[in-house]
């Protein structure tokens, strides 16, 4: 059996048994297939092939990803091509047989190097996650007679809640919060009204409403539940409106998930307007909230340090606001 059809009994098994609700039965296809594509990266002699077969790589170990830690997604049925014949479901383990190859239709066949070039036209998990979570990234804007303020906020719930930092809508000359706050989504001119439900300064974080029957659609980022999984070194993206110039992803690692402050350190060239923004991983869920970057560390210039309030801190105080005060995310 060649390599090709040995990829094309992995691939349509897998496909199988996600029609079947089976997420964790699927994955074990998904490794083999992504076994069979480090093969062809160490076996590569030419440069083009390499970068090809990595950009597939890329891809479905995203896929594998979200098979074990989320089950079913939206992005492992699209990769799949089964995105208008069925909707994500949990991860719900269930019994299934695998088809044999001689019963395979013809048409569920996958071609490896036919794959390798379809996936290298990706332009990179940064790319899709910003496409994917953008319309639940606003910007801020607080108008006052004095001067206009900017700022960056992420919904996290579909009842119209989202979060931002307490020092983008707190006014320091009169030690009061903004009243007339309003949200704007990208490549859009109208404004919502926020309201500030809670504010804790010691972390930074603003808990804010807006009406979500205004809003014709948006989308929700959810928050890591575990932040003792987040790692040094792993990869982050961070969405905000740096300047005032519109929403736009930036990218970076993760240096230390706890300094002295308990914050989230992170490298990324942060600026003005982009605090608040949310800090997301692979899987595109919130492991902090970007509100400020290190200058200089003892008289020397520092580079690529900046800071957000880590998941861990977001997810504490959003469960004491919510207890105190009976609400319902």
């Amino acid at each position: 059996m060649s390599k090709s059809d040995i990829i094309a009994t992995y691939y349509t098994n897998a496909k199988e048994l996600i029609k079947q609700k089976n997420p964790k039965a699927a994955r074990a296809y998904v490794l083999q297939i992504l076994n069979a594509a480090v093969k062809t990266y160490n076996s590569a002699t030419s440069i083009l092939i390499k970068a090809k077969t990595a950009a597939f790589l890329d891809r479905w170990i995203l896929v594998s990803k979200d098979l074990y830690a989320k089950g079913i997604t939206e992005y492992v049925l699209e990769c799949f091509d089964l995105s208008s014949t069925l909707k994500a479901q949990p991860n719900k383990e269930k019994r299934a047989s695998i088809p044999k190859k001689e019963n395979n239709n013809i048409n569920d066949s996958i071609d490896f190097q036919g794959l390798i070039e379809e996936t290298s036209k990706s332009q990179g998990w940064c790319a899709e996650l910003f496409e994917k979570y953008r319309s639940a990234v606003v910007q801020l804007t607080i108008q006052t007679s004095s001067k206009d303020t900017t700022g960056t906020g992420f919904i996290i719930s579909t009842n119209g809640y989202l979060l931002t930092n307490d020092h983008i809508i707190f006014d320091e000359e009169t030690g009061s919060y903004y009243k007339k706050i309003k949200m704007s989504f990208a490549k859009s001119k109208k404004n919502y009204a926020v309201d500030v439900l809670f504010s804790d300064k010691k972390t930074d974080i603003a808990l804010c409403k807006f009406k979500p029957e205004e809003v014709e659609q948006f989308s929700v980022i959810k928050i890591i539940s575990d932040y003792e999984k987040v790692l040094q070194g792993a990869d982050c993206l961070v969405i905000g409106n740096a300047f005032a110039m519109g929403l736009a992803p930036f990218t970076g690692v993760v240096r230390f998930t706890k300094n002295d402050d308990n914050d989230l350190v992170y490298t990324a060239p942060s600026n003005p307007g982009d605090s608040g923004g949310p800090v997301l991983n692979r899987f595109g869920e919130c492991i902090g909230i970007n509100k400020s970057k290190i200058v200089s560390v003892n008289g020397v210039v520092a580079d690529g340090y900046a800071n957000a309030t880590s998941a861990e801190k977001i997810n504490e105080i959003l469960n004491k606001w919510t207890k105190s005060n009976n609400i319902e995310l």
